[in-house]
């Protein structure tokens, strides 16, 4: 049965209410809304759900397959016009980005709950001899004992109890150490400090990709391409990046792989598939490929080395 025999049609839109020349519309010429009645059974409601989940995952399974077979290829179909047959880039984005998420929770979370004293006995052991916190602050053992056991420690204390060792702090040096102390103190866990760093990784990845499609642009100046193409190279690119983490993560769970050995074959696998990406999308030669993948290889690891630093002390204040 076709799609239209299962309308219930109306003569006005229910949404922006215009009036139909004719009644025969799927769907409203003025507010793009379908044409058919709210008040349906519920055998409809599942069959139509059935249908949405079936297409997206023709669509999901094309996009994973292109993407993962043959790097650059969704890029280039969907700046080419050819988007039917993908999953829109940002909606494949947000799905990617859950996936990996719950891979991250399913592996982390109780093994964090279950080491978090351990952690907390060798973070007291390895600094009761004095730690230089924010390259700015050595604190010795008598100004750690007073900062522990100070009753409802907070930043002013803290700034006061530095002051008063002649120890140099400032706004962020304070917070570092508010959290350090609590941590060992036990009044901060190690899967809250988890938990901030992945949500604040979620947030900035969001923000690096246009600026990393913006960094591509230098790179094809001379080239007649929209930053938009661009930033769909950069939002693709990026997929591609979380399933290959989340697909490690998971190998490294299962069959405890060494890590060394999973950060050479990630970066490894992500440079080695910008270049091919670049060469199917941007169609240059082999050499002048290399060399612009070498480059942004080298700016993409300096930027991710600073954006770490970032998380990290974000998910500390």
């Amino acid at each position: 049965m076709s799609r239209n025999k299962k309308r219930i049609k109306s003569t006005s839109c229910p949404n922006c209410h215009e009036v139909f020349v004719d009644a025969n519309y799927n769907f409203c010429p003025y507010c793009g809304q379908e044409n058919h009645t709210h008040k349906l059974p519920v055998k409809h409601f599942l069959m139509e759900t059935l249908e949405s989940l079936t297409h997206f995952d023709t669509k999901l399974l094309t996009t994973v397959k292109d993407l993962v077979l043959q790097p650059g290829l969704v890029t280039k179909n969907y700046n080419s016009n050819k988007r039917a047959r993908y999953v829109p880039p940002i909606k494949m984005y947000v799905f990617t980005t859950f996936i990996f998420l719950l891979i991250v929770a399913f592996l982390f979370n109780h093994t964090i709950e279950e080491n978090n004293e351990t952690f907390r006995k060798n973070i007291m052991h390895a600094k009761t001899n004095g730690i230089n916190l924010y390259t700015k602050t050595e604190i010795d053992s008598l100004t750690l004992v007073n900062l522990r056991s100070t009753k409802n420690l907070n930043n002013s204390k803290i700034d006061s109890i530095l002051k008063a060792n002649n120890k140099k702090t400032d706004w962020l040096n304070t917070r570092i150490v508010n959290s350090f102390i609590k941590l060992q103190t036990g009044d901060l866990k190690i899967s809250e400090l988890y938990k901030k760093f992945i949500k604040y990784a979620s947030y900035s990845f969001f923000i690096f990709m246009p600026f990393f499609a913006l960094i591509l642009k230098q790179f094809y100046f001379r080239k007649n391409y929209y930053y938009s193409e661009f930033l769909v190279f950069s939002i693709f690119y990026h997929i591609f990046i979380f399933g290959l983490m989340g697909v490690l993560l998971l190998i490294d769970g299962l069959f405890n792989i060494n890590f060394g050995s999973l950060v050479i074959s990630f970066f490894t696998l992500i440079f080695v598939y910008l270049g091919i990406s670049l060469k199917t999308v941007f169609d240059g030669n082999w050499p002048k490929t290399i060399l612009k993948t070498s480059i942004l290889s080298f700016v993409y690891v300096f930027c991710l080395f600073f954006l770490s630093i970032f998380l990290i002390l974000g998910s500390m204040i």
